[in-house]
């Protein structure tokens, strides 16, 4: 074989080498491209890594997105059949700001004013603070721990513990829902998210995971915030729903209904709820609504004196939300009214 052959024969060798060593180089980069892909974009999930530092955008996105339907989502109430109230009990109704009252075995709503409407809840705000701790207890374990109220949770308006003040779980529960105390509410936003901040943003984000398009919620306690005094928003028909959650949840259910309560380190809590019958005070308007088993109260000044309520009788069960009341005498008187007419139908 000639030089020149030998010559040619060595160039398409090292060609070929060439060739080889290219090929497995470009496939070592995509490969390396590949391991240091996010795992959200692996995935598909691009809202993945956000989720943590955007929890309100996120669940936004989660509640538009037709594909993943959330299972927590509520049944709208059933409009366009109610009755009309009778003269005084629509004279009374002239009072109230919004109002809804609901068949809660068919859906169907009986009466309703500005039931839709965003309007200021004060302490129904505290239905959603409830809800939230009770699916953090959701088997009761833990409801004896006691704590000690910090002085974040102290330093609210309408304290009724010092901080430092040693109380159960079950203690802040029974004060909050029987006599709306604004520290333990505070108390056990702090229990459940470690900040209230943090706590306000979950409260926001279940509002939104349920389907409740007219909530805008600011504090666990339902006190004005900040140097405008902003309340916490939600519609009557809302504040229906949050009912019908707690609904299931049995250490919610067991004090709300209670007049009276004695805590663990001594202290009595009574209630504000003029349709539950007082262990002390007599008044013509304060008495026991048969079957109650339910809410809640509220008052701020812009919100008015409110009142979520539950009532079942003979398998039938009501539920219903009235705010804007001047009074509480004026909110019971008609809520009162309001419970005996819907069981007359």
């Amino acid at each position: 074989m000639s030089w020149r052959n030998i010559l040619i024969l060595l160039l398409v060798i090292a060609g070929i080498h060439l060739i080889l060593i290219m090929g497995i180089s470009g496939g070592c980069r995509e490969e390396k491209k590949t391991e240091t892909t996010p795992p959200a974009e692996k995935s598909g999930d691009v809202t993945a890594s956000a989720e943590v530092e955007h929890h309100g955008k996120t669940a936004k996105n989660k509640i538009k997105d037709p594909e993943k339907p959330l299972s927590l989502k509520v049944s709208p109430w059933k409009y366009g059949s109610g009755r009309r109230l009778p003269d005084n009990l629509a004279k009374q109704s002239s009072r109230a700001t919004s109002g809804i009252i609901v068949d809660l075995n068919t859906r169907q709503v009986l009466w309703e004013k500005n039931s839709r409407r965003p309007v200021p809840v004060a302490s129904l705000t505290k239905l959603m603070t409830a809800l939230l701790v009770a699916e953090k207890f959701e088997n009761g374990a833990g409801i004896d721990e006691s704590i000690a109220m910090s002085e974040t949770a102290a330093a609210v308006e309408g304290r009724r513990f010092a901080p430092g003040e040693k109380l159960q779980i079950r203690d802040l529960i029974a004060a909050m829902m029987i006599c709306s105390a604004n520290d333990a509410a505070t108390m056990l936003a702090e229990v459940v998210s470690g900040r209230v901040a943090v706590f306000v943003d979950k409260m926001n984000e279940r509002a939104l995971e349920m389907g409740l398009k007219g909530v805008d919620f600011n504090s666990p306690s339902g006190l004005p915030q900040g140097k405008k005094r902003e309340n916490s928003l939600a519609s009557a028909s809302d504040i229906l729903h949050l009912c019908q959650a707690l609904m299931r949840h049995r250490i919610i259910m067991d004090v709300c209904k209670e007049s009276y309560a004695k805590l663990s380190n001594g202290k009595e809590v009574y209630a504000t709820n003029g349709l539950l019958k007082h262990p002390t005070k007599a008044r013509p308007y304060w008495r026991k609504v048969p079957g109650l088993f339910g809410f809640k109260t509220g008052y701020t000044k812009a919100a008015g004196c409110c009142l979520a309520f539950g009532v079942t009788r003979n398998g039938r069960t009501f539920i219903g939300c009235v705010t804007g009341f001047p009074s509480s005498a004026d909110r019971e008187r008609f809520c009162n009214g309001l419970i005996e007419w819907a069981y007359k139908k």
